[in-house]
């Protein structure tokens, strides 16, 4: 207690406190100017953009001096979404008379002048009113879809072909080893071992059915004999 009734530690501490507290607001004052000299910076480039855009569709101006202050004026511009609206209408405004952009678009270029100075109009009044962008139309995205195959083309290199299928060889047809043709020339080869075999003992039957009688009588006249 006796620490804070000290006059001079009382007198440091409101010392602080107001320092701090005149930092704090004088940093706040610092960021709403600099955000107020955007936003006025932000309009005033878009009414530029606007009046320049009004005079490249009516077809009063330079195109080469219109481009060039466009894409200085639109890299100025705060809000990233409409920044990068304008940056794709300006490029195309620059690549539109391109005959490969023509016939890959089918837009022709004072169709395609008038298309895109109109988008951009619609876009800064947007802006300007604090609303959401509109949708991009569907000629505008035809062209940007084709804007890289088109400037390829335009410089000369050559599109990428696609692969060719590989074309595989003709392969030799192997002969299948099956159990049926090895089993099947094995039966033929033991029936004709069998039919050979057989011959010989048919044979020796025959002889012998064929020479019974003569052993018989051979077999009397031995009796009789010993009869004698």
């Amino acid at each position: 207690m006796d620490f804070f009734e000290n006059p001079v530690v009382l007198v440091l501490l409101g010392a602080g406190v107001s320092l701090a507290t005149s930092v704090v607001v004088t940093a706040l004052h610092a960021r709403q100017i600099r955000r107020a000299e955007l936003r006025t910076a932000t309009r005033a480039a878009a009414r530029t953009l606007t009046s320049a855009f009004i005079a490249e569709r009516d077809g009063h101006g330079d195109k080469t001096e219109f481009l060039r202050e466009a894409e200085l004026t639109v890299m100025s511009m705060t809000d990233r979404r409409t920044r990068e609206r304008l940056a794709d209408v300006v490029r195309l405004l620059r690549e539109h008379e391109l005959p490969e952009v023509e016939q890959l678009s089918g837009v022709g270029a004072a169709t395609a002048k008038r298309l895109l100075c109109d988008h951009a109009l619609e876009v800064l009044g947007s802006h300007l009113r604090a609303e959401r962008l509109p949708e991009v139309p569907a000629l505008m995205r035809k062209m940007l879809s084709v804007e890289e195959e088109a400037l390829s083309i335009h410089s000369g290199e050559s599109a990428p072909r696609p692969s060719e299928p590989i074309e595989k060889s003709s392969v030799t047809p192997r002969p299948r080893h099956t159990g049926g043709g090895t089993a099947a020339k094995g039966t033929g080869a033991r029936k004709s071992t069998k039919t050979t075999k057989s011959a010989p003992k048919a044979t020796g039957k025959s002889g012998r059915s064929a020479g019974s009688p003569a052993e018989k009588r051979d077999a009397e006249k031995e009796s009789a004999f010993w009869d004698d």
